[in-house]
């Protein structure tokens, strides 16, 4: 899973968004990840497809209570689906080097 989430990342950086779907969803099939399932969420929001994210982030959670980034991305979706921008409103998102695209999901949460 490691792979398939350093593909995602480079995916994201050239915006080849429809290949991580597909990339994601084959790696899914393999393993039933709630870290996969969060990435996932991630790249459906950045498609502007929230009722997609919103599915993911909630299988995340059901898969695992406390994985951060499922918590992050679901918040993050909230705001979008509401119109606010998530970065604004005073709050500081703090720049993390695996966290690429501002959701919350590393590259490889093990």
């Amino acid at each position: 899973t490691e792979t398939v989430m350093e593909l995602v990342n480079v995916l994201v950086q050239h915006d080849l968004l429809a290949d991580c779907v597909q990339v994601l969803q084959a790696a899914l099939q393999l393993a039933e990840k709630g870290f996969l399932h969060s990435r996932l969420g991630d790249i459906y929001a950045k498609l502007h497809r929230y009722p997609n994210a919103l599915s993911e982030y909630h299988k995340a959670l059901a898969l695992n209570q406390n994985l951060e980034c499922a918590k992050t991305g679901l918040e993050r979706l909230e705001k979008l689906m509401k119109g606010v921008d998530p970065d604004d409103e005073g709050e500081v998102v703090e720049e993390d080097r695996e966290d690429m695209d501002g959701f919350g999901t590393p590259s490889y949460n093990g």
